[in-house]
């Protein structure tokens, strides 16, 4: 089974591992810079001793414990086994000797030459053992734990310290994060609407908003296409019907040889709700995707179109007690067709259903279109349009293409004036 990496533990072992290897960089760098200043304060003192000091005689003397010397052959041999003779003055040589790199100095061997003239050279030299070390640090640190000692409780101090201020920092940015992935999980679509919670930190206030908007463009989607779906159902109802009614009457006609030319006229009945409903899917998924750009324009002929449309909706006055008025005439328009027809089609849906008893009056003079609905059964004024799908889709493409809409209601019935110009 794949082990799942955790973020909280990842970010723990890397801050860690860098800590420890800070924590022996700067180790490492302490004990160099303390070999230095040991070497420091050693030729330091066997430079004042060379200074200063007035040897007169030939014989090795011991000042301050370094051995001084006028001639390479005095001095000691364990010095002279292991460094060569300098040549230079002021010339330092220093020699440790030791297992490893890791390990405590055995023997510390150093050298300098000291000339106070050319013929009056002195060699000043000395050598450190690990029991003079010893000695040493046991005088100093008489009473209190060994030096190792004190190390290892300081480094584990320092790690316990610095462990602790990581854990406070963790869990000051681990809450957020977790804050931020339970709000994630219970975000609803109505939670959508609401301000962000404050998180504490840009970042996560930022990854909060990308998920509220990718959330928000996954609800917009699925709204939309809710109402691709309803706006479908709503605009494919006449020509459905159209088909529907023409099949039956064409099966009819089969019986009947002497019918070829009804045939055919319910034929192209036929074809053209095929094309309608082809070209209405085309333009709701067009509406649906809030495209920018314009749907194709032709040339057509309102009073065919008016005409056409009001044949294909006569089976919603089939059974009522309405007379159709249409007045039109044979202008030309450039026009997106198929957003006329849909335009068109729900005026007038909506004047032949909400007419149980009286007339409907469709006028067309040039690009001007009224609609005129008179109902003697009703007493009350009637909701816009009657569908609320109808209403909503016919305003939205007015609205898009900037046409003259108005309507005027009153006891009986509705005017409705459309400018297509």
């Amino acid at each position: 089974m794949k082990i799942r990496r955790s973020l909280k533990i990842f970010i723990v072992c890397a801050i860690m591992g860098m800590a420890t290897l800070m924590v022996l960089g700067f180790s490492a760098l302490t004990a160099h810079y303390f070999e230095k200043g040991l070497d420091s304060g050693i030729r330091i003192t066997m430079l004042d001793i060379g200074h200063y000091t007035d040897i007169r005689s030939d014989e090795p003397e011991t000042v301050l414990g370094f051995q001084v010397v006028h001639h390479w052959q005095d001095v000691s041999p364990e010095i002279r086994a292991v460094i060569s003779q300098p040549t230079e003055h002021l010339e330092f040589i220093k020699v440790i000797e030791r297992e490893s790199w890791i390990s405590e100095p055995e023997r510390a061997l150093f050298l300098l030459r000291y000339n106070h003239s050319p013929d009056d050279v002195v060699y000043i030299s000395r050598i450190i053992t690990d029991v003079e070390v010893d000695e040493l640090s046991k005088k100093i640190n008489e009473g209190e734990l060994p030096h190792e000692w004190q190390i290892l409780l300081y480094a584990a101090a320092g790690l316990g310290i610095f462990a602790f201020c990581m854990y406070l920092v963790i869990q000051l940015v681990a809450q957020p994060i977790e804050r931020l992935a339970n709000w994630a999980k219970t975000l609803t679509p109505c939670q959508l609407h609401y301000p962000l919670p404050d998180f504490h930190y840009n970042e996560l206030n930022k990854l909060a908003g990308i998920v509220k908007n990718s959330l928000s463009s996954v609800e917009d989607s699925l709204f939309r296409e809710h109402k691709f779906l309803a706006h479908a159902s709503h605009e494919l109802r006449t020509p459905i019907a159209v088909v529907r009614s023409n099949t039956e009457l064409m099966v009819k006609l089969l019986d009947k040889p002497d019918s070829i030319d009804k045939q055919k006229e319910v034929l192209e009945r036929i074809l053209r709700a095929g094309v309608t409903m082809t070209d209405l899917c085309e333009t709701l998924l067009w509406l649906n995707r809030g495209e920018d750009n314009e749907l194709p324009t032709s040339e057509i002929v309102l009073g065919d179109l008016i005409r056409q449309l009001s044949q294909e909706l006569n089976y919603l006055i089939r059974d009522k007690k309405v007379t159709v008025n249409i007045n039109v005439n044979q202008d030309r328009f450039i026009l997106p067709a198929t957003l006329c027809r849909i335009v068109l089609s729900n005026l007038i849906r909506n004047a032949y259903q909400h007419t149980m008893c009286g007339t409907v009056t469709i006028e067309q003079v040039g690009g001007k279109v009224s609609i005129i609905n008179y109902d003697k059964s009703l007493t009350g004024s009637q909701d816009q349009l009657g569908f609320g799908l109808g209403l909503e889709l016919t305003h939205r493409i007015i609205r898009h293409y900037n046409w003259q809409f108005n309507t005027e209601e009153y006891e009986q019935g509705r005017d409705v004036f459309i400018d297509f110009g």
